[in-house]
């Protein structure tokens, strides 16, 4: 692993040209569609292609001309700078402020023109009982055995490109970090819960198996590392704060990569023909109850029926 961070290359701030380990580079730029040479896809953008549609995509990408800005949510604000205090990052306080305590809400003239004015500074304003989440989340995963032993140690806000050799398009993946001393990536979660029910909604609403699928890829394409594993360390967001350690199984990143490949291909063809279609065909379509509503309502038709008819 030695000679991999040896070879990782301080980005110049122009676009990336030719495949490799990054560092250097702010995230905003990481996400946008002029860092590379030619167009660049993420597990993200991917995701939003194959779940939603490349219209929804299309409506908010950087290489969209008249692209819509989405608001954060206050879910991602929170993870992202859970992430960057939790992994040892040192701009945490060049990039976040808390509102000061004389202040309950943003109700008044005087938080409004102090949060505007830290906005356009450059700092994302974070609400104190933010701060304590971070905090208890902090103490949470401190604790927990496999982050002792360094699950989440290594290069921190380093970024893979390389090119996609069927499609011509770049793809890129920043993990949480790139570990020091194995193939077993890890990638800091946050959320509501850990139960088995809420872990296996997660992986399968927010496609970490798919995003998972493109870190190995790229651990491959650039690195030249096999047999790499990619494992979720989970934290809930509000006390008691339990943590989780998951390892996507090896099926599911497979057909994260089925996925991927599908998405990419899609994109290619947007990019194209410079069409970006919404969900499902031009025709009209049926579609009705899920099998779960459907087996459900069946049951309760029957069930009152028999009742009103005795």
């Amino acid at each position: 692993m030695t000679d991999i961070w040896g070879n990782a290359i301080k980005w110049d701030g122009m676009p990336i040209k030719k495949p490799g380990l990054y560092y250097g580079i702010p995230l905003e730029k990481y996400l946008s569609a002029k860092i590379c040479e030619g167009y660049s896809a993420s597990s993200s953008m991917l995701g939003r292609i194959f779940n939603e549609s490349p219209a929804h995509l299309y409506s908010s990408w950087d290489g969209n001309p008249h692209k819509i800005e989405e608001p954060e949510s206050k879910y991602l604000t929170l993870g992202r700078a859970s992430h960057h205090l939790l992994l040892g990052e040192d701009s945490f306080s060049t990039l976040y402020t808390v509102r000061p305590a004389k202040w309950d809400s943003w109700r008044t003239k005087d938080a409004q023109t102090w949060k505007a004015e830290q906005e356009r500074a450059g700092y994302t304003v974070l609400v104190p009982d933010q701060l304590e989440q971070i905090k208890g989340m902090a103490r949470a995963l401190g604790a927990h055995p496999l982050v002792q032993a360094g699950i989440l140690n290594g290069l921190i806000e380093h970024s893979m490109f390389w090119q996609d050799a069927e499609t011509g398009l770049w793809l890129k993946a920043r993990p949480d970090a790139v570990p020091n001393d194995s193939g077993d990536y890890a990638d800091l979660k946050s959320t509501m819960s850990v139960t088995d029910y809420a872990l296996r909604k997660s992986i399968g609403d927010f496609g970490y198996y798919a995003q998972g699928a493109l870190v190995t890829e790229g651990a491959f394409r650039v690195l030249g590392q096999k047999n790499t594993t990619f494992s979720l360390v989970c934290v809930e967001r509000d006390p008691p704060y339990c943590v989780r350690v998951v390892t996507i199984p090896e099926g599911d990143l497979i057909r994260g990569e089925r996925q991927n490949r599908l998405a990419l291909r899609l994109f290619a063809k947007c990019l194209k023909d410079d069409v970006w279609p919404g969900p499902g065909t031009t025709d009209a379509e049926m579609i009705g109850l899920s099998d779960r509503n459907a087996e459900w309502l069946d049951k309760k038709l029957e069930a009152m029926e028999k009742e009103l008819l005795t």
